[in-house]
């Protein structure tokens, strides 16, 4: 006789926000002894203003370079000395940083991602740095056919609407923008009120709340502008 096994009960989602604004998702999974932090801001390209075309996404390579609490050369070790991966992206609507490692990390994660909230550098050199990289970055995908058609027929079909430019930005964007318009940008869309913080694994709820008001709980609230309309 076949003996059917009980379905496993998952427990349910939680979801609350912070005084500060910030909206904590909790979701545990205990079919494995590791957890992932994804730390999500609603700003991508879409947010964007000629001659700062680019910029949501040079800010988010500058956001690893570094804060006022972790060294540059010491912040990815953070993460792989408990054999875990960590990466960022940036698209029109979302700029997203995630870290996955075994659940000891968790404290760690939660600390990067607090730092990479309110206490980025920008360092001059490492802005000019990244100039480079990005600049070589859009160079390399001019050189892909498929790449080069989809920008120009996006930039065609969104002729008066922000979606229209790439995420990477225009050229002669990136060639004349600041460390001031990075810094700027960065100060005005990182903050807890314009963001999401997903926590998923072995953990407890109880105590990733607490974790999580520890390290997020004293950031101040920013003051949004108005979005643009879509």
């Amino acid at each position: 006789m076949a003996i059917s096994a009980e379905p496993r009960q998952t427990a349910p989602l939680h979801v609350s926000t912070l005084r500060n604004g910030l909206k904590v998702l909790v979701q545990e999974e205990h079919t494995a002894p590791l957890a992932s932090v994804w730390c999500w801001y609603k700003v991508g390209s879409k947010d964007e203003r000629p001659g700062l075309t680019g910029v949501s996404h040079w800010v988010e390579h500058m956001n690893f370079k570094g804060t006022t609490n972790i060294p540059r050369d010491r912040i990815k070790g953070i993460i792989e000395q408990f054999g875990g991966a960590w990466n960022g992206y940036t698209w029109i609507d979302q700029t997203t940083y995630l870290e996955t490692a075994t659940r000891d990390a968790l404290d760690r994660m939660l600390f990067i991602e607090s730092e990479r909230m309110a206490h980025c550098l920008y360092h001059p050199d490492d802005c000019e740095s990244e100039r480079t990289v990005i600049i070589a970055e859009l160079q390399g995908g001019e050189n892909d056919p498929d790449q080069l058609l989809d920008q120009e027929v996006t930039a065609t079909a969104f002729k008066a609407h922000p979606y229209g430019h790439p995420t990477i930005g225009w050229l002669s964007d990136l060639q004349t923008m600041t460390r001031e318009d990075l810094y700027a940008y960065y100060r005005r869309h990182y903050v807890p009120n314009n963001a999401t913080l997903v926590i998923v694994g072995d953990v407890d709820t109880g105590d990733v709340m607490r974790r999580v008001e520890h390290h997020f709980g004293p950031i101040p609230a920013g003051e949004l502008l108005p979005r643009q309309r879509t």
